[in-house]
């Protein structure tokens, strides 16, 4: 008996000990399953970004790869279509090679596949959809296409392709309004859309039906609207279009800035459109400030300058600085202040764009303080045109003038090649140890008259 249960005892230790040995292998089969699934996730993310290609043949079915691979075959298109029409444009070239459609269709062939095969895992995928839907309108399938781009707009609005399909599709229905928002949403989302549809919008502007929806939007203050208004320049056939936008402006919650009207009023005068130039900036002067614009804007140097080109520019400064500072004898006035520190000075200090008809002129101001050197400062006046001839100058200023002075000089403006002029202060510095010059200098009640 004692025999029989011991030999029961053996057989029952034997099976527990294999019962664990099983429990022991499940849970290391489990775990090293575990961990092989959290490993290739892992590395399927990884890749998904650096090499969809690899993590596909890691994982055939993952959505995320499928998709970056759908990107990267867009993105290339789009360099090979930039790239074939830079050749076509220098070769003179009109249609599309063999090898080129050859090359399309494949490309098509190869979205649909993995537009497919990701809808199949994520029938609702609003990517997948509107990368189907942009095949089907390469192909012509146009009610195809917008069926499949709606199903991707209900999902995901701000989709690249979906906006541009909305452009495109509201340009072709004349919808301007729907148009313009669209295109408002691209460049929101997508900032690199900016360079690509400013040309779009500037054509907008030029058509008087769409003109106003553009406004309507800009009106907003949309944050790419500096970057638009900057292209606006370059892209528009009619040196008036910015001004027919930002007179519309004018009257809006947000009217142009001073960076873009110096933006605009740079382009009409480096363009030479001189009386354009002189209209917009009259335009947009303050009501109590027009009836100043005379012959010599802020001559007092009372108002703080805008850096427009028919109001003070101050040039760049380094040893030398210039600022309008109250005045000690005559508070709360103002006055032009230059001061010298060390090292060598610059050569120009602050400027204004005149427009005077041709004829005689009559510069007058004031001077005072100390300037220590062996050259000095002069008001000097010359012509904007072709060749920027000199017509005028005052005495060299230098030394010390211990109260308010007088000074004048004589300006001739002839009848050719000088619709504007420009009146500027200057360092009359020849050679570099002339630049050495020391003190300050004082300019107020500055004007221009007619001489007699």
């Amino acid at each position: 008996m004692g025999t029989a249960r011991s030999e029961d005892g053996r057989v029952s230790v034997e099976l527990s000990r294999q019962r664990r040995g099983v429990r022991l292998l499940i849970f290391y089969a489990l775990g090293a399953g575990l961990l092989w699934a959290i490993v290739t996730h892992s590395l399927v993310a990884a890749l998904v970004d650096i090499d969809p290609q690899e993590a596909l043949a890691i994982s055939p079915d993952d959505t995320g790869a499928l998709l970056a691979l759908s990107e990267r075959a867009l993105e290339r298109e789009r360099e090979h279509a930039k790239n074939a029409e830079r050749a076509r444009s220098k070769s003179g070239a009109r249609t599309v090679s063999s090898l080129d459609q050859e090359l399309r269709r494949q490309h098509e062939d190869d979205l649909r596949r993995w537009a497919t095969a990701v809808l199949a895992q994520e029938p609702g995928n609003a990517r997948a959809l509107a990368i189907l839907g942009d095949v089907a309108r390469r192909s012509g399938a146009d009610g195809i296409a917008t069926a499949l781009f709606e199903a991707s707009a209900r999902r995901a609005l701000q989709d690249p392709t979906i906006l541009a399909w909305r452009i495109e599709n509201a340009l072709h229905q004349k919808d301007w309004p729907r148009a313009v928002r669209s295109v408002d949403d691209m460049m929101r989302s997508y900032w690199q859309s900016i360079e690509a549809l400013s040309p779009l919008l500037s054509q907008l502007l030029e058509n008087p039906e769409a003109a106003p929806a553009v406004v309507d939007v800009l009106a907003e203050a949309p944050s790419w609207r500096r970057h638009f208004t900057t292209r606006l320049l370059n892209a528009t056939s009619d040196a008036r279009v910015p001004l027919d936008l930002f007179l519309a402006l004018k009257t809006t919650p947000n009217p142009p800035t001073d960076e873009e009207l110096r933006s605009y009023l740079r382009f009409l005068m480096d363009r030479r459109f001189f009386d354009l130039a002189y209209y917009v900036w009259l335009q947009f002067l303050p009501p109590g400030e027009l009836a100043h614009a005379g012959l010599l804007y802020n001559g007092g140097f009372e108002r703080r300058p805008t850096g427009m080109p028919f109001d003070w520019v101050m040039a760049d400064e380094r040893s030398g600085r210039a600022s309008f500072e109250r005045r000690a004898d005559r508070a709360p006035e103002r006055a032009l202040v230059v001061r010298f520190g060390r090292g060598p000075a610059e050569l120009e200090y602050i400027s204004q764009t005149l427009r005077l008809p041709p004829g005689r002129y009559r510069i007058e101001g004031n001077a005072t303080g100390n300037l220590e050197g062996s050259r000095g400062l002069r008001w000097r006046t010359q012509c904007l045109g072709a060749q920027k001839v000199a017509i005028g100058e005052s005495e060299m200023i230098v030394g010390r003038i211990s109260s308010w002075t007088s000074f004048s000089f004589d300006v001739t403006v002839p009848a050719a090649d000088c619709a504007a002029q420009s009146l500027r202060l200057v360092l009359d510095a020849r050679t570099p140890s002339e630049r050495l010059v020391a003190g300050s200098m004082s300019f107020d009640d500055l004007s221009v008259d007619r001489a007699p």
